[in-house]
């Protein structure tokens, strides 16, 4: 482990040791969009010179009485973590507002369904070349991107899905779906588990997904996420990755070992 990667581990713990709810996530997402819009004030959080009381008072004299004493909480253990810069701040707070909406929907139940829509999100933008390149475009305003993820979602997932696809519109992991598999990789975590991508030519029914999680869970000794998507171009069959490995057995690839061995006979 890096001492990046050990340091988050240390935040997520101190934050997970605070009560905190969705409405926490809500207003953690509008403290960093204020601290978006002033580049000043990210600076003076995450100023190194400064102590981590003095850092976390002036978040407490910032945001006291505008947001509830839990996100106060929230805000001042972040700031209160080593920063390389301002926007490394915002984006650790960003992280943190996430994992807290996540947990709210495995608490109540719902976390495997936020992963499955996030997922079919992704996709969804991935494979619409105008969306994406809309969403990849600089010269479009943020609020132009959420717009055009909203009229595709609103209405039709869980309000916890909504929501982190539209905080994953600022694309602090580059791109919208690069962000999201963030999301992704922090419910596997939280749920205890691996995430499992399956390519399939077909929908499963629900018997066949049932089936082939167990033997999923049964390969790697342990609780997965299934996260399937369609793609007719496998003809027939499944691929399924999980971490660095694949498990491959589908037409399309069968006929591409074909024509390999005819080429080199």
């Amino acid at each position: 482990m890096t001492a990046r990667d050990a340091a988050t581990a240390a935040l997520d713990l101190t934050v997970g040791g605070i009560t905190t709810d969705a409405t926490t996530a809500a207003e953690l997402f509008a403290v960093v969009d204020l601290l978006d819009g002033q580049p000043m004030l990210r600076r003076s959080l995450s100023d190194p010179s400064s102590t981590d009381a003095a850092r976390a008072g002036l978040a407490e004299r910032l945001l006291a009485g505008k947001v509830s004493p839990t996100t106060v909480s929230v805000v001042a253990a972040v700031v209160k973590a080593p920063w390389s810069s301002g926007n490394a701040l915002v984006a650790g707070l960003e992280r943190q507002g996430v994992r807290i909406a996540l947990e709210a929907s495995r608490a109540s139940g719902r976390l495997d369904t936020v992963e499955r829509e996030l997922f079919a999100v992704a996709r969804t933008v991935d494979e619409n070349p105008d969306l994406s390149a809309a969403l990849r475009s600089l010269a479009y305003p943020l609020d132009g991107k959420r717009a055009l993820v909203a009229r595709l979602i609103a209405g039709k997932v869980d309000q916890v899905t909504e929501q982190l696809a539209s905080r994953a519109v600022r694309a602090r992991r580059r791109t919208f779906s690069l962000t999201v598999e963030s999301y992704l990789e922090m419910a596997a975590d939280l749920g205890g588990q691996k995430i499992a991508r399956g390519t399939v030519a077909q929908p499963l029914d629900e018997d066949q997904a049932t089936r082939l999680k167990a033997a999923l869970q049964a390969q790697v000794g342990g609780a997965v996420t299934l996260l399937v998507h369609v793609d007719p171009k496998v003809i027939g069959g499944i691929r399924v990755s999980i971490d660095d490995d694949v498990y491959e057995s589908t037409v399309a690839a069968r006929l591409e070992d074909a024509r390999r061995q005819l080429i080199n006979l």
